[in-house]
C-alpha cells in the first residue's frame, strides 16, 4: 500500500528534526573587552636626579567604568616606577557608572641623557598599565578631554614642551600561564602612557660650569705674544700655561661631577678637552719659538709667526666651538 499524505509528513518533520539536531550551533563572536575611562592631572614634578636616573612626581587619577565589577585604579601597575604612595581613595556610583580616583605620589625611572646640556630635550613617562585581566577582555580609554596639568606647575630651568596621554597594547612573549590563552602566542596588556616633553632653559647653568675653561683659553693666548729675547720670558710663558692648565683641568672634574656623563661625552667635556688640547698646542709653539730664537733666527720672524699660530688658534677654537655648540643644539 502507498504511504499516505500523513505519513509523508511524519518523515519530513523527522528529518527536519534530525538536521537541526546535527547542525553545529552558530559561532559566537568573542564579546568586545570592557572598557573604562581613565585620566590624570598633573600637580608637581619634583627631585630631578640624573645620577640615580629618577624623578618625583604627583598626580590624581581617576577611572569611570561602565559598572561596578572592574577596579582599574586598584590593579593598575606603575611599570617604571621605583616607589608608589596612594591615598584619598574614593568611589561614587553615578547611574550605572561607578568614578573612582585617588592621589598618587611616586618616584619613577628616567634616562637622565645629558650630552647636550644645557640644550638636551627630555621625555618624562609615567607609564600605567592593567596586571590583571589581558587585553581580550578589558582594555583602558584615554579620557584625553580632561588630562591635562596644573596651570601653577613651575620647573626651574626648564620649559614645559609637550603633554599627552596615549593608549598602547604591552606585549609579552608569555601568557603567564593562562589556560584561556593558546600556548606560545604570548599574550597583550592595556597600558596608558603619561608623557611630558621638557626642554632646558638653563644658560647661565652652562656659563657657570664653562667660564674658568674659557678664561683658560685667554689665558693660553698670552704665550703668543710674550717676547723671547731671555730665558725669564720663557719662565713666565710655561708658568701661564701651567695655570690655564690646571685652571682647565680642574674645571672639568667639577663639571663632570656636575652633569650625569655615563651615556658618553657632554657637551661641557668636549668643550674642555678641546681647550686642554689648545694650551698643549700652545705649549708647543712656545717651545717651538725658543728653539727658533737659540737658532738664531730674529726676533721679529719668531714674533710674526707665533702672531699667525695665534690668529689660526683663535679662529679654528670659536669655529669648533660654534660646531660643538650647533650640533649639541640639533641633537638636543
Amino acid at each position: 500500500m502507498r504511504p499516505g499524505p500523513a505519513f509523508a509528513l511524519v518523515v519530513m518533520a523527522a528529518a527536519l528534526g534530525w538536521t537541526g539536531a546535527a547542525a553545529p550551533a552558530a559561532a559566537q563572536e568573542p564579546a568586545a573587552p570592557v572598557t573604562c575611562q581613565v585620566g590624570t592631572y598633573l600637580i608637581t614634578m619634583t627631585a630631578f636626579d640624573p645620577e640615580a636616573d629618577t624623578f618625583d612626581a604627583d598626580l590624581w587619577l581617576w577611572s569611570v567604568c561602565p559598572n561596578g565589577t572592574r577596579r582599574p585604579l586598584e590593579t593598575m601597575e606603575f611599570v617604571n616606577a621605583e616607589e608608589i604612595e596612594a591615598r584619598l581613595a574614593s568611589e561614587v556610583s553615578v547611574g550605572s557608572a561607578v568614578w573612582s580616583q585617588h592621589k598618587v605620589r611616586g618616584t619613577f625611572r628616567h634616562d637622565w641623557d645629558e650630552r647636550a646640556y644645557p640644550f638636551d630635550r627630555h621625555t618624562l613617562e609615567i607609564v600605567l598599565e592593567e596586571g590583571v585581566e589581558d587585553a581580550a577582555h578589558f582594555r583602558y580609554e584615554p579620557d584625553t578631554a580632561d588630562t591635562t596639568y596644573d596651570p601653577a606647575l613651575r620647573l626651574p630651568g626648564w620649559t614645559i614642551t609637550g603633554f599627552a596621554l596615549t593608549p598602547s597594547l604591552a606585549h609579552y612573549r608569555t601568557d603567564f600561564g593562562d589556560p584561556a590563552l593558546s600556548a606560545g602566542t604570548g599574550s597583550d596588556y592595556s597600558r596608558l602612557t603619561l608623557a611630558v616633553g621638557l626642554a632646558r632653559a638653563d644658560l647661565a647653568g652652562f656659563f657657570k660650569l664653562t667660564a674658568v675653561v674659557y678664561a683658560a683659553f685667554v689665558l693660553s693666548l698670552g704665550t703668543y705674544v710674550m717676547h723671547l729675547e731671555s730665558s725669564r720670558s720663557l719662565g713666565a710663558q710655561l708658568g701661564l700655561l701651567a695655570g690655564a692648565l690646571f685652571a682647565a683641568a680642574v674645571n672639568l672634574v667639577t663639571a663632570s661631577a656636575a652633569l650625569s656623563n655615563v651615556n658618553g661625552l657632554t657637551l661641557v667635556d668636549a668643550i674642555h678637552i678641546v681647550v686642554l688640547l689648545y694650551i698643549l698646542v700652545a705649549f708647543a709653539v712656545t717651545v717651538g719659538g725658543r728653539l727658533l730664537v737659540e737658532r738664531g733666527w730674529p726676533e721679529a720672524r719668531i714674533a710674526h709667526l707665533n702672531y699667525r699660530a695665534g690668529a689660526i688658534a683663535v679662529a679654528s677654537f670659536l669655529a669648533i666651538n660654534a660646531a660643538l655648540i650647533l650640533l649639541a643644539a640639533r641633537v638636543g
